[in-house]
């Protein structure tokens, strides 16, 4: 047993008391996790909406009494959609300079989109962006690409918007006039602004810039990779293949009304292509079931669709359209490729 110390004058000193040391854990994301479940619930409550009142026995009758021809087509037009979007970005990241394998870019955007219908947030994006961490010289390239992307699916949708509108009203939806058309202007004059004086003002203030030296340069070659965007020529293959992949996607709701039966023509399978795609964007909950669901049939209720056809066609469609990439994610993580050093 340890003796306690004493001084000279025989005074026992008092014993040593170690001090605890603590480590400030970091705060738990209560805030993340309040809004995350806001937005499941909110999605849940879309799913309920959606489904009271259905007969299931009715519902598990007309997927039965799909014709098979059609449905075929429409699956086959979805997965020529998902083939033109990854075409549509090889291009981007090659006019960027950036070097490629087919693999990695199959692998990184099928493993985002199915992330994106995994989780109950838009994450896919950065994991896209992260397939191309090996090498930061080219994220702000990789993340230009997928901005362009979203930009053109935006002109793309207001442009749906405008087509559907001239039979049917879409000003209480979308507020086309009010919202989407300004802000698909500002967006598009923002852009062609830093395409024609972006380098220029860039050339004028870089050497003012309080920054490390590798950032210029790394800013210098990205300023320059983004010339392309100045040739027509090299900018036109990325709007056609936009323009056919929101067609596409627009003749896969034709090709399904088809299939169970729907009397419907091209302004419903419109209105139903800029109801999800709007109705999507937040996310609300994994799979987007309660979101699809409830607003691919909110588009068919003027269309005078009864209740149970209009859950058929969205269940229906709602599988088509996701476990093709869910699939595509699966295999883009068994074809991962391996990470190549940076030069």
């Amino acid at each position: 047993m340890q003796q306690p110390v004493s001084t000279e004058n025989g005074n026992k000193l008092p014993e040593y008391q170690p001090v605890p040391i603590t480590v400030d854990k970091p705060p738990f994301p209560y805030k993340n996790i309040l809004l995350t479940s806001i937005k499941i619930l909110f999605g849940l409550a879309l799913l309920i909406l959606s489904i009271q009142g259905i007969h299931i026995e009715n519902l598990m009758a007309g997927i039965r009494s799909a014709n098979l021809s059609w449905m075929a087509l429409a699956i086959l037009s979805v997965l020529l959609s998902l083939f033109l979007k990854v075409w549509r970005w090889a291009i981007f990241i090659k006019n960027y300079e950036i070097q490629s394998s087919i693999a990695r870019i199959y692998s990184a955007y099928f493993v985002g989109q199915a992330t994106n219908i995994l989780l109950p947030l838009r994450a896919g994006e950065l994991v896209r962006t992260g397939y191309f961490a090996d090498n930061t010289k080219t994220l702000p390239g990789i993340a230009s690409t997928i901005v362009l992307e979203k930009y053109m699916d935006l002109v793309a949708l207001t442009g749906c918007g405008i087509l559907v509108s001239l039979k049917f009203s879409l000003e209480n939806i979308l507020n086309l006039r009010g919202f989407l058309i300004p802000l698909t202007v500002f967006i598009t004059l923002l852009l062609l602004a830093v395409i024609l004086f972006g380098p220029t003002v860039w050339g004028r203030i870089r050497d003012t810039m309080r920054l490390p030296k590798g950032m210029i340069v790394f800013l210098d070659k990205w300023v320059q990779a983004s010339q392309w965007l100045k040739n027509p020529r090299q900018v036109l293959p990325g709007v056609l293949l936009t323009i056919f992949i929101w067609g596409v996607m627009w003749l896969t709701n034709i090709l399904l009304f088809k299939s169970i039966g729907l009397a419907l023509g091209g302004t419903a399978a419109g209105l139903v292509l800029i109801s999800v795609y709007v109705g999507l964007l937040p996310a609300l909950m994994p799979g987007n079931i309660g979101p699809f669901y409830f607003f691919a049939r909110l588009a068919l209720i003027p269309f005078g669709i009864i209740q149970d056809q209009a859950i058929t066609f969205a269940v229906i469609l709602h599988a088509i359209v996701t476990l093709p990439p869910l699939l595509g994610g699966a295999i883009g993580l068994l074809m991962r490729p391996k990470r190549i050093a940076a030069p």
